[in-house]
């Protein structure tokens, strides 16, 4: 018979992060494994003595294993417990004392408790993980310590002003879920990527499903996310618990575009057999599809509890390859104090987390270790006489003592969640008071005609703490006055009112994404867990007490923005973690101060606006926006701005009444929900059309066009480059607008774009093949003085000015704009060196932007004619070679440009590549832009080709500058 193997773990060094890489055994810990040899004289570790330590035992009275019962019966005894100050033994996973607990000690956790832990995960919590040797744990501060170490490991920082996008990496989560662990990722600059989730947890497949996300992936957002956080059983704050198929389905994806699964489980005990029953019996669904009728442990090894082989398992349970670090804590076992928990991977992954464990946290605390330990695995003491101990007759829980905890714990929580639902259950609908039921109808029937109106709905929790309330809005009488987010708002300051006293968490509080804060506000989420257990039902009835009076009412009065209680909701909202994108937190003060202030986070910091009563009055303006974050967004800017800076198109068409729609001909502004005109500040000949769709700003702002009336060779530029600066300052889930706006005020006085402040600054152009004077086109509020000198400019010819009679036919880049400095470029076919120097003057004499930038690069090659010498025989005239270039300040970068035209073989064209820098050093990475520029000049020109053909290409970006 072949003996059946367990395949090795996968190797996922790939994944590890650079610094996670460069890590090495600490030098300090690595001395700790000597400590414990018998007799050793210790001359290297600076470790206080333990006579020092101010602690001769540490003493509490434990629960016994069988207080909490399955059953309402209730066990309050508790026993002694006490750890003494040294321990007379060399088994050190059995020696729980103070000399060794307060001590400093290994990275992997206290000896005792890891050993123990380390048993009842590989043989009891997760007895058949399929690959060779099974896993290994490593002691956490708890799960947020946990996931941030996951975090260090798997991920790199990515930051926008050093790094390019395609090195941003990505983390894939629930669409609702806890959000500290999102604001662990934030920071770092990852994209969070949500995943659309049902009554279970998160999707495998379907319209935004897991399938969805990865096959569909958006390269231009960064790398496709390697790595998923997920809650899994009671998720946070949805209460699903996720089936052993949907996760095979799920796993399966993960290793097709390689994932790693990081699996937070701090309710996996709270699993709730009796939520299908009780559900079933109200709403008559099947009780088949119960995950609890079978053992799932049947077809391996055994847990060696019925207890915990009836629960639904982790991943780790179907994890062949090793991609699975489930993170496990006592905060809901013990106590949320504790800050214990423990990390559970293949042994390489736990490696490596020793290794951050070492010069982070180092240990968790050893006076909760050792309680915990104690409470657990240690024989209990009691003293005998002044100074000796001995063992008690009762000892510790053990093995069987701590499931049959974890098993009460189930019990207790289970109890509450019923008392709970129940009354949640039958109190969902709102029965019309003005119905009458019909004289002539029976007893049934009758109730057919009384009006009922469902004012919240939810799907019964299978795990956890929470039950997850969607709230019919729609049903509201004031639905038709006021928006849902307003409705929503005031139910939740109506419900901290008297008589109700109802604090519940709003949905916002949990939305990771886009999609989900669409529908956020729909939402809250009520634990039945922080109150007392006779306290659950008669505090469920405040709150459906809450509902129906909240439905009855015919206004709004007293639960307006203006009111305190706003003030202490989003005060609540900071201290719980609200989402991390939100753009700022806005107060309103009492109405006598007249003022309020916005708060507005960008990646600058934080900007404080303080806006006087009448801009207070024009909030109520953007209220229906469907955009709330854009709607708070435009508030901030045009209180530190001008009240006009940004203004709203209700209904954004693809026709507008701009002068000139310079827009991106794959982004219609049809396709925006949201069309704004941004004034830049300062430029008043200057201003733009943007679009923003329902989702900004997890999607990136559309440039529409420009609503100014500039010319349209310098509006096509002004275009250009706020596309650059809306391209490079926007990221997925952060506000962008007002980092646009401030690097824009910076950018175009540079490049001169959209009028100077005085009165002599003109935009003119003029049409290909114009011979004499220039057409021009002004725009300007200056009145008579900007005409008479447009007039007078324009009567000054190309002839006498630098001897052309006609402009040159400049092909125009792209603009590319890199940390402030703005770099274009220009090509035009020429035919000599005198002709290529002349346009270089005009180029200079007639555009301001060119004539102010830092440098001027520019490149040429000309194949030149001249007359064949009279004593020739050749009937032909001889050709020179002209090739050569200026670096204009800019030493070598002629030379590069120059060779970028020797490359693509290209003749008779002269290359002008105009820099604007932008007061930060951007190294050898200004070479490679210059030569980009002008490669794209070049091609849009069509240079590349003979001569006949190129000579009657006009390129796509062609103006008069």
């Amino acid at each position: 018979m072949t003996a059946i193997t367990s395949p090795q773990p996968l190797d996922l060094s790939h994944h590890y992060s650079y610094a996670s890489k460069n890590r090495n055994p600490s030098s300090v810990k690595s001395f700790y494994k000597y400590f414990s040899i018998p007799g050793i004289a210790n001359f290297a570790g600076g470790l206080p003595h333990p006579s020092y330590f101010p602690y001769d035992t540490l003493e509490a009275a434990v629960a016994r294993p069988q207080r909490l019962q399955p059953s309402n019966k209730d066990d309050t005894k508790a026993d002694r417990l006490l750890i003494p100050k040294a321990v007379d033994t060399p088994d050190l996973t059995r020696k729980i004392d103070l000399t060794t607990a307060l001590q400093y000690g290994v990275a992997e956790g206290y000896p005792p408790i890891v050993s123990f832990l380390r048993q009842f995960v590989r043989d009891h919590l997760h007895p058949n993980v399929p690959y060779e040797g099974g896993p290994e744990v490593i002691m956490s501060c708890g799960n947020t310590d946990g996931f941030s170490k996951a975090i260090e490991l798997f991920t790199n920082i990515w930051n926008p002003d050093r790094d390019w996008i395609q090195q941003r990496e990505g983390v894939l989560c629930e669409e609702f879920t806890y959000m500290n662990a999102i604001q662990t990722i934030r920071p770092r600059g990852l994209n969070t990527v949500t995943v659309a989730v049902d009554s279970q947890g998160m999707l495998a497949s379907g319209k935004g499903g897991l399938a969805d996300v990865l096959e569909n992936w958006d390269f231009r957002r960064g790398r496709r996310p390697h790595l998923m956080y997920t809650v899994t059983i009671g998720q946070n704050p949805t209460g699903g618990n996720l089936s052993i198929e949907r996760r095979q389905e799920i796993y399966a994806l993960c290793q097709k575009y390689d994932v790693i699964i990081v699996e937070d489980d701090p309710y996996w005990n709270l699993q709730f057999p009796s939520a299908y029953e009780m559900e079933a019996r109200y709403r008559g669904a099947s009780t088949e599809a119960t995950p609890y009728n079978r053992s799932y442990n049947a077809e391996g090894r055994s847990s060696g509890y019925a207890f915990l082989d009836s629960l639904v398992p982790s991943y780790l349970s179907i994890d062949t390859e090793g991609r699975v670090v489930r993170l496990d804590t006592f905060s809901k076992t013990i106590a949320p104090g504790s800050r214990l928990g423990w990390i559970t991977a293949q042994p390489a992954v736990i490696e490596r987390i020793t290794r951050i464990t070492e010069v982070t946290t180092q240990q968790p605390s050893g006076f909760v270790q050792s309680i915990i330990a104690q409470t657990i695995i240690g024989e209990q003491l009691k003293e005998n006489g002044a100074f000796g101990l001995k063992k008690q007759d009762v000892h510790s829980w053990r093995m069987d003592g701590w499931v049959r905890w974890l098993e009460g714990l189930r019990g207790g929580y289970e109890r509450r969640m019923n008392d709970m639902c129940t009354i949640l259950e039958e109190n969902k609908f709102l029965f019309s008071e003005q119905s009458e039921v019909s004289p002539s109808a029976d007893h049934v029937n009758g109730w057919e005609v009384v009006d009922r109106v469902q004012m919240y709905d939810f799907v019964w929790p299978k795990g956890g703490m929470f039950a997850w309330v969607e709230i019919r809005f729609e049903t509201h009488p004031l639905r038709a006055k006021y928006s849902e987010q307003r409705l929503s708002k005031a139910f939740w300051i109506y419900l901290t009112k008297k008589p109700h006293l109802c604090l519940v968490a709003p949905g916002q509080i949990f939305a990771a994404g886009p999609k989900s804060v669409e529908k956020e506000h729909r939402f809250i989420r009520v634990a039945f867990a922080p109150m007392d257990a006779e306290d659950v039902s008669s505090f469920t009835r405040r709150l459906v007490g809450g509902f129906r009076s909240f439905w009855k009412r015919e206004n709004l009065d007293g639960l307006d923005d203006g009111d305190d209680e706003t003030l202490a909701m989003r005060s609540m909202q900071l201290e719980l973690g609200e989402r991390a994108q939100a753009p700022y937190k806005d107060a309103l003060l009492p109405e006598e101060f007249g003022v309020g202030i916005r708060f507005l986070r960008t990646r600058r910091g934080i900007r404080i606006a303080i806006f006087t009563s009448p801009v207070t009055q024009t909030m109520s303006a953007l209220d229906d926006l469907p955009n709330r974050e854009l709607a708070e967004e435009i508030e901030a800017i045009n209180a530190i701005y001008e009240p006009d800076t940004v203004t709203v198109t209700r209904a954004p068409t693809a026709q507008s009444t701009s002068t000139l729609d310079l827009g991106s001909s794959g982004s219609p502004s049809d396709d925006a929900q949201t069309t704004v005109t941004l004034q830049i500040p300062g430029q008043s000949d200057l201003s733009f059309r943007l679009g923003f769709g329902a989702t900004y700003p997890e999607t990136q702002p559309i440039v529409l066009g420009t609503a100014s009336t500039a010319a349209r060779g310098e509006g096509k530029i002004a275009v250009d480059v706020l596309e650059d600066i809306v391209q490079r300052t926007w990221q997925p889930g952060a506000v962008c607008l007002f980092d646009v706006i401030s690097e824009a005020v910076e950018v175009f006085p540079e490049l001169n774009i959209g009028g100077a402040k005085d009165n002599t600054q003109i935009k003119t152009t003029a049409p290909s093949g114009t011979t004499g004077h220039t057409s021009s086109q002004t725009t300007s509020s200056n009145g008579a003085a900007t005409k008479q000198a447009t007039e007078s400019f324009a009567s000054l010819s190309l002839q006498d000015t630098v001897g052309l009679e006609n402009p040159p036919d400049w092909i125009l880049s792209d603009v590319v704009t890199e940390k402030k400095s703005v770099f274009l470029a220009r090509a035009v076919r020429v035919t000599s060196l005198a002709q290529a120097q002349t346009f270089l003057d005009h180029l200079t004499a007639t555009d301001k932007k060119v004539a102010v930038a830092t440098h001027n690069i520019s490149a040429w090659r000309i194949k030149q004619k001249k007359e064949a010498d009279s004593k020739s025989t050749d009937s032909d005239a001889a050709e020179t070679v002209v090739q050569d270039y200026d670096d204009d300040g800019e030493t070598a970068a002629g030379a590069r440009l120059l060779h970028v035209m020797q490359l693509m073989d290209v003749w008779n064209v002269l290359v002008v590549v105009s820099r604007w820098y932008g007061g930060i050093h951007l190294g050898p990475a200004r070479f490679r832009l210059i030569n980009d520029v002008g490669r794209d000049a070049l091609v849009k020109g069509g240079f590349t080709q003979d001569d006949n053909t190129a000579a009657t290409e006009k390129g796509k970006k062609k103006g008069k500058k």
